[in-house]
């Protein structure tokens, strides 16, 4: 995967989005700056020159290899407009609280549920980029569950809920968070948190946590561990603020822009696209957010409507049978 090249070609509001993209030659434009930065380079013979036929492919002048910008990509095979494409992640990307597929659908005109529904689901397929920095310094780690409403125990003892796991950085001691993970996981364990911890937080970083029993037996050697009982702790002192915050933000999300229905199969595809807003929400100007999504849907994979139904991680399928039955 090629490094980003970070530049200044992003619209800065919705206004200047609408005139810089009002045609279909405009996106591709723009597509192409994004996947060769420094001009076409045929990946077949190297050669740097080439023409463009009637169907938007860019065909190499040597040895006649044709490249596409969208074939490969999310966008693979759309019968939608390019125009179409740019519009929906500018609203995904721009809008505080996200778009459902039922205001993409009204937002774009499409004729069907399905096809909105669709879209969103390869977009939040985009959102995390390979290879991200992870988080340093003081990170608070705790998990939260998501669900209905029903009876019984509540926090680690809940049954028939997802549980997530979420780690935030605390940049100072004046509350402010920086960047956060969140990852759907199957239960409380030591292998479960240890996994979440190590793929997500570089080693050496001081992690606070409450006094859960699988913390201790997993933040000995890598990490620099501060337990805390929050059960012995007034609110005014709460060690894992910043945590409990995101978490509380993110059940806000599920109850508001998706009044509280999701499937749990899916629950990681929105966790990754809140993850995307929340650690981009002090950018200057809301249309970095916009080429970053562009970016990353560049970068991105063919994904088949049946793949998203029906491809599921082990951990997704479990929950998905966990919770259905």
């Amino acid at each position: 995967m090629q490094d980003f090249i970070i530049n200044a070609d992003f619209p800065k509001s919705e206004i200047e989005f609408d005139l810089q993209f009002l045609n279909p030659d405009a996106c591709y434009d723009y597509l192409f700056a994004l996947k060769w930065p420094h001009g076409f380079v045929c990946k077949k013979c190297k050669n740097e020159n080439y023409w463009i036929s009637k169907r938007q492919l860019y065909i190499c002048t040597v040895c006649e290899h044709q490249h596409s910008l969208t074939a490969g990509t999310i966008m693979d095979s759309s019968k939608k407009p390019i125009t179409y494409w740019f519009k929906a992640m500018w609203w995904f990307t721009t809008r505080k609280s996200g778009v459902n597929a039922v205001n993409l659908q009204e937002l774009l005109g499409f004729g069907s549920y399905d096809t909105a529904w669709h879209w969103l689901q390869k977009l939040r397929r985009c959102t995390i980029r390979k290879n991200r920095e992870k988080l340093s310094g003081r990170v608070e780690v705790d998990e939260f569950v998501i669900g209905g409403q029903r009876a019984g125990k509540r926090g680690r003892g809940a049954e028939a809920k997802t549980i997530v796991a979420a780690a935030v950085e605390r940049c100072d001691e004046k509350k402010q968070i920086g960047r956060i993970r969140l990852q759907v996981i199957l239960d409380y364990s030591a292998y479960s948190l240890e996994t979440f911890i190590t793929e997500n937080i570089q080693p050496g970083s001081n992690i606070a946590t409450d006094s859960w029993s699988s913390y201790t037996s997993i933040l000995k050697e890598q990490y620099h561990h501060v337990p805390t009982n929050q059960s012995k702790v007034g609110k005014d002192h709460d060690s894992l603020y910043g945590v409990h915050l995101v978490a509380s933000l993110v059940k806000r999300l599920v109850r508001g822009t998706f009044q509280g229905r999701f499937e749990p199969k899916y629950l990681q595809n929105y966790l990754d696209e809140y993850v995307f807003r929340f650690n981009r929400r002090k950018s200057k100007y809301i249309g970095k957010k916009f080429m970053r999504i562009v970016q990353q849907v560049v970068e991105s994979s063919k994904i088949k409507w049946d793949q998203i139904k029906w491809d599921l991680d082990p951990i997704s399928e479990y929950l998905s049978l966990e919770l259905s039955g």
